[in-house]
């Protein structure tokens, strides 16, 4: 398989030994967490700063819809203990307020579509009795206006008639306003919806009414609906997919969804104008939850149906550029040498690599780079016994130790997103082998924005 375009940055660096394959490009990364919620869809996830992470409520159970509360740190789901919760159910959505530190859930489908507005404080739920409410409704968007400090509901399904609603209502933290509009996108069941922040309006995209799917994005700015001008590539028509925004790159990402044949594996990012495709696919998935974690800048995604009609996934994957370290260094004369990296490497940002515990002397080290693994390739041969090779190598960056530490860095204009960058650090200290050498561990980012 050809390389990428980050080959060319590797190649700029020094001369590169012969090329190996190339994993798939990807940016999304299936997650491996010790514990997980058992498969479901139509439960609702939004970041909830008071728990730490992504919380996570009902759902299918099996058999009756779930009433658990689970909440998502990046390594592993913990089931949480509240003294008072939702009764299981499932198709409801539930954003973050953040003027009053409370996650608002509404409606959802419990036996029935449910008129209930639930808040949970990172301890315990508590049942509001707003005045007036949008009435039993599922299958619905939310989002919250940062803005206006408002949750913002739009369409869903009500109670008793399956058909779609047309209805803006919104909710202050006391009670539920209606807000009537000159213009809206239409009766729409399963919209995909979020807050952005950058234009100060909600956006929606898609949604169904009976068999008709949608591609239609609008914004909201508390007044009116505005139809967007979509000039190039969009997303296509499609309902039951999910949208959240990254308030760090000013983007909403949506993911999934489904048309009529089809459901959707594809991600797509909407910067206020223009959609645009990313080039790295995910499980299908409908009905599946999402939620952006801003303290890890990544989008995690859980469950949903996985295809036609009834296959359900446990599932838990992340979007975003991101590092971790593999491997095991050897031994030097000041320990076994560590690397890692501050960051995750950034398009338009900072590739950087950082090397500790070293000979305290100015010494020669190699950052060995490449666009893929090797599998712990045994060191013996050149002098280095007991030692690994974990990078392929297609480049090799030299530098000099100063203090018992080095570091490289890049900022990787040219890559693309999804690529993988593979780094392992050689170092020469004299006489601890034959080769008067050692190697640290190995890192590899997922090349982001």
């Amino acid at each position: 398989m050809p390389r990428t375009a980050t080959t060319l940055f590797l190649l700029s660096v020094s001369v590169a030994a012969p090329a190996a394959p190339l994993l798939a490009r990807t940016q999304w990364e299936q997650q491996s967490p010790a514990t997980s919620p058992t498969a479901r869809r139509g439960a609702a996830m939004t970041f909830a700063p008071g728990v730490g992470g992504a919380l996570l409520f009902g759902g299918t159970g099996n058999p009756a819809p779930s009433n658990e509360t689970w909440v998502y740190d990046g390594v592993d789901w913990t089931q949480l203990a509240p003294a008072t919760s939702p009764s299981g159910r499932i198709e409801v959505e539930m954003t973050y307020d953040l003027l009053r530190g409370v996650v608002v859930l509404y409606g959802g489908s419990a036996g029935g579509a449910s008129s209930e507005t639930w808040e949970f404080d990172g301890v315990d739920w508590s049942l509001r009795t707003p005045a007036t409410n949008p009435g039993g409704l599922f299958r619905n968007g939310i989002c919250y206006d940062i803005g206006r400090a408002r949750v913002v509901v739009y369409g869903g399904v009500g109670a008793g008639v399956g058909i779609p609603s047309n209805k803006t209502w919104e909710y202050d933290g006391v009670n539920w306003v209606q807000i009537t509009t000159a213009a809206n996108p239409g009766a729409l069941d399963r919209p995909a919806m979020c807050y952005h922040a950058a234009l100060g309006k909600t956006v929606l995209f898609g949604g169904a009414f009976s068999s008709t799917l949608f591609d239609a994005t609008w914004t909201y700015d508390g007044v009116n609906w505005t139809p967007v001008p979509i000039a190039g590539a969009r997303p296509s028509p499609r309902n039951a997919a999910k949208m959240v925004y990254d308030d760090l790159r000013g983007v909403c990402v949506l993911t999934g969804g489904q048309d009529a044949t089809t459901i959707f594996a594809d991600t797509w990012e909407f910067d206020g104008t223009a959609w645009t495709q990313q080039p790295t696919a995910t499980q299908p998935a409908r009905d599946h939850s999402l939620a952006f974690l801003p303290t890890r800048r990544q989008v995690v995604k859980f469950g949903g149906f996985t295809q036609s009609p009834n296959t359900l996934s446990n599932q838990t994957w992340e979007f975003g550029a991101r590092w971790r370290a593999y491997g095991v260094g050897c031994p030097g004369s000041n320990g076994v040498p560590a690397l890692s990296m501050p960051d995750a490497g950034r398009i338009g940002g900072d590739y950087r690599l950082v090397l500790t515990d070293l000979n305290t002397a100015p010494q020669a080290v190699a950052f060995v780079l490449g666009l893929s693994a090797l599998p712990g390739l045994a060191l013996d041969f050149v002098g280095l016994p007991g030692c690994a090779g974990y990078a392929f190598p297609d480049a090799f960056v030299n530098v000099t130790s100063a203090g018992g530490m080095a570091s490289f860095t890049y900022n990787p204009t040219i890559g693309t997103v999804g690529d993988r960058i593979y780094a392992q650090a050689l170092c020469l200290d004299p006489g601890v082998n034959p080769a008067g050498a050692t190697v640290s561990n190995a890192v590899v980012t997922t090349l982001g924005l």
